[in-house]
């Protein structure tokens, strides 16, 4: 599998990483390591390199269980995590300041079983008042300390990405993209290839919506948690979107067939040829699935082609 590297660094990341999220949360349960471990060895026999997960996914559970999947892994497949300013729907975060995003970082090292990172970044913006400068020197020094090897931001604008870029470089960063969510952020993603940063995209898939699994079967999956009050449910499933949306996933599955592909492969496809993007992140706790998501690195899509997907995007609840 391709693989591109992370700034001007040494890190190269596979166009496809595995979005650890999926691969569980109990690390006393012995059978959900095991999965995640299966999931991990399917997908490194693919050629994807890297796994990204965060202090936050259910209360640093996730780091705790990746860990220990990864002690049957090589040393060479990469670990990305994040330092959250506080909690969020998802589990805790140890704050911004300084000495905290230190410890963080300590610590997740300990649950992960690995004396550096690989990628680290700051899950999303503070909003307590901590000065942005002043935690992202603490991120420089941990690049500095050798604790981790490339920093970055998550969910992050422009101008903070241009603040910190012009403080100590950003080698990457990570936001959403797919044909039907984070539209907007295209202009920001080709800005930031433009300056040498490397961009990862979360949720090419849009939350499982760009698969082949019937959209009203995705609706229940979310119907009940407390996710149907979230903006992301609200854009893309809510009733009044659901019919611009599964327009979209039509004309999607009628390229999937065209190019004899996934549904899932073909919107991951599509993410990776937009510019600027590094990689893409695809998560699943099934090892065929995640092995099937992380084959859209081998799909070739004409331009003939990317300009038909190009205008399914009007008919989704983007260009409401």
């Amino acid at each position: 599998m391709e693989r591109r590297r992370v700034g001007t660094t040494d890190v190269q990341l596979s166009v496809v990483g595995l979005g650890g999220a999926w691969l569980g949360q109990d690390v006393t349960d012995a059978s959900e390591v095991a999965r995640a471990a299966t999931v991990l060895r399917a997908v490194d026999e693919t050629g994807v390199n890297w796994v990204d997960t965060s202090e936050n996914y259910f209360d640093t559970g996730n780091e705790s269980v990746i860990g220990i999947a990864l002690r049957r892994m090589p040393d060479s497949f990469l670990v990305c995590s994040k330092v959250a300013p506080g909690a969020l729907r998802s589990g805790g975060g140890s704050g911004f300041r300084p000495e905290q995003v230190r410890r963080a970082c300590e610590m997740s090292l300990a649950r992960l079983t690995r004396d550096h990172l690989d990628v680290y970044l700051l899950h999303w913006p503070d909003e307590s008042g901590v000065p942005l400068a002043d935690t992202w020197g603490a991120m420089a020094a941990l690049v500095t300390d050798g604790l981790a090897r490339t920093i970055g931001l998550s969910n992050y604008e422009r101008e903070d990405i241009s603040r910190c870029h012009e403080q100590r470089p950003v080698d990457v960063i990570q936001t959403g993209l797919s044909l039907l969510d984070h539209l907007d952020d295209r202009a920001m993603i080709t800005w930031c290839g433009e300056q040498g940063i490397a961009v990862t995209i979360y949720e090419p898939l849009a939350g499982g919506i760009l698969t082949d699994t019937p959209l009203e079967q995705v609706r229940e999956r979310w119907v009940g948690t407390p996710w149907e009050d979230s903006d992301f449910f609200r854009r893309l499933l809510s009733l009044e979107n659901a019919d611009r949306t599964g327009q979209v996933v039509e004309g999607l599955r009628r390229v999937a067939q065209q190019v004899g592909a996934t549904v899932a492969q073909v919107a991951i496809a599509w993410v990776l040829h937009q510019p600027g993007v590094t990689s893409a992140i695809a998560g699943s706790g099934n090892p065929g699935r995640a092995a099937d998501n992380a084959r859209a690195a081998d799909v070739t899509l004409p331009d003939a082609t990317l300009q038909a997907m190009d205008g399914l995007i009007p008919l989704g609840p983007a260009s409401v």
